[in-house]
């Protein structure tokens, strides 16, 4: 059983108390002791860490590693920004549990978002994809999720319509048996195909059976523009009538009209709190957005699925229809097009071939080049990569970037896409909010940047041995210099990893080691209650 010695570290613990000089000794993949400690030469490495800082390793409360990890288990892009444990299964776009009749089309639908790995889809049921992932084996810890989607896709499909009694049904026992394997929740998409089709009661049935289970209820909610405060409260009230536990995924702010009033959303979650409710959030670092290209297009042009929606698309009466729907709006439809503009929103992630050329290039660019309308591009794209295209909005405002920061409930969710030259919060999230946020600009103390990353996302997954410097807590821990910690990458160049990160341990074994990784995968698979 190794043992190691961090000596002379300044201890940033997790907890939002005041940090102290002290060492820290791991035995195993457990802390044992803090104090002054002697090196008695019993030891096998001992680190000379004066002058870093110490704190538990980083928790990623929004990850789309699902497929990634399958192929990339050394996770370099989390372990470089001191990431050590991953929430999975985000936005109801998971990946289990699955139907064989039904794997095509929904990993093209979601290739866009997560990509297309060439690998075997063989898992069914959601243990079965977590023993897949296990098997590997992985650099980062990874909790996972249920996700509305493969429930709905298993039990309905993805035509757009209302769940009957028997497939209400069917969902609630898949949900009850995919929480006894372990899931840590349930997540859902309400602008995404197929999760946006459910009507209030499959919500609900949802919402019981995550209570049921003590899980989290994860939600992007149905439109973060136009009625993010009634969004917002559509799921409070879900969590007021069943009793689950309300997590709202990526809290922002949409569109230069409602740009500033970041303070009055936060009210409703002081609200909800002095009135007895769980709730919390994540957030990502910077003012702009990224998922999926296709999501530009109104939501009932998905329905039945991707060859549907890619159908529609060669249709010229139904692309007319859908280019005006994207400049006038739909009623409750997030329509980040015009939240954006043309010219704010980037080509990020696209598959290998003529299209690759696009990549950093705006909407409104391409458009340009190509003698086309800003639409036409968008259509045309999809068609071509058969849905596989990324992109980044740029529709939020950095004084609500802060404010949200700055309130006591944040949680760090990194939301980063890993396909092509994706939104520069997938390498650099950690790096970013050290840098800039802590040591520039002094909208947040260290201790609090780093609680909101360790301790109070631990808190609210139920994860109770990891998150805090203690004897006897799990030894994921990052060590860093919090006076030359940067965030390098950038949306034109946003693979680049930060610098100041020295030390990453993840169950006391370093997956990052003087800067450089180790490629051992000493992560785990977490299941709630195990």
């Amino acid at each position: 059983m190794a043992n190691l010695l961090i000596r002379n570290a300044r201890v940033v613990d997790g907890t939002g108390n005041p940090w102290y000089i002290a060492d820290v000794a791991v035995t195993g993949d457990t802390i044992s002791e803090i104090g002054r400690l002697s090196d008695d030469g019993s030891y096998d490495e001992v680190i000379e860490a004066e002058g870093l800082t110490l704190a538990p390793g980083f928790f990623d409360m929004h990850s789309h590693s699902d497929l990634s990890l399958l192929v990339h288990p050394a996770a370099a892009a989390k372990i470089r920004q001191g990431i050590t444990t991953e929430l999975i299964s985000q936005d109801g776009l998971g990946v289990a549990p699955m139907v064989p009749e039904h794997i095509n089309e929904y990993r093209k639908y979601l290739s866009g978002l997560q990509g297309d790995p060439a690998i075997e889809w063989t898992w069914r049921s959601f243990a079965d994809y977590l023993t897949r992932m296990e098997t590997i084996g992985t650099a980062t810890n990874v909790a996972s999720l249920l996700s509305h989607g493969p429930l709905r896709v298993v039990a309905v499909g993805l035509e757009e319509r209302h769940a009957t009694a028997q497939e209400l049904s069917h969902m609630a026992e898949l949900a009850r048996q995919s929480f006894a394997e372990g899931a840590f929740g349930l997540s859902t998409g309400l602008i995404y195909p197929p999760c946006v089709f459910a009507a209030d009661d499959e919500l609900h049935i949802l919402g019981e059976a995550t209570a049921a289970a003590g899980g989290l209820f994860v939600v992007h909610v149905r439109n973060e523009r136009g009625l993010i405060k009634e969004s917002i409260q559509e799921i409070f009230d879900l969590g007021y009538k069943t009793g689950v536990k309300p997590h709202i995924s990526h809290l922002k702010v949409i569109g230069k009209e409602n740009w500033g009033t970041a303070g009055e959303i936060l009210a409703l979650f002081d609200e909800a709190r002095n009135n007895g409710l769980d709730v919390g959030f994540d957030q990502y670092p910077y003012p702009a957005g990224s998922t999926m290209l296709s999501i530009l297009v109104p939501a009932h042009a998905h329905a039945g699925g991707p060859e549907s929606f890619l159908e529609r698309l060669k249709d010229k009466q139904m692309r007319a229809l859908l280019a005006e729907q994207m400049v006038t709006g739909l009623p409750g439809w997030e329509n980040i097009n015009t939240a954006a503009g043309w010219d704010r929103i980037l080509i990020t992630g696209v598959n290998d071939g003529p299209n690759k050329q696009w990549e950093g290039k705006t909407i409104f660019d391409i458009a340009c080049q190509k003698d086309l309308s800003p639409q036409d591009v968008i259509f045309d794209l999809l068609l071509e990569e058969e849905l596989q295209v990324s992109m980044v909005n740029f529709s939020l405002y950095e004084a609500d970037v802060v404010t949200i920061l700055q309130h006591s409930l944040g949680m760090l969710g990194t939301d980063g896409l890993l396909g092509g030259k994706p939104h520069p919060r997938a390498y650099g999230s950690t790096a970013r909010i050290l840098q800039k946020y802590v040591r520039e600009d002094g909208v947040i103390s260290l201790e609090q940047a780093i609680a909101r990353m360790t301790s109070r996302p631990a808190a609210q997954l139920g994860i109770y041995d990891r998150g805090i410097i203690r004897p006897g807590m799990k030894a994921d821990l990052v060590l860093f210099d919090a006076e030359t910690v940067q965030d390098m990458a950038t949306y034109t160049d946003s693979c680049r990893h930060p610098e100041g990160f020295s030390y990453v341990w993840v169950n006391g074994t370093a997956a990052l080691a003087n800067g450089v990784e180790t490629g051992v995968l000493s992560g785990r698979v977490l299941r709630k209650g195990q």
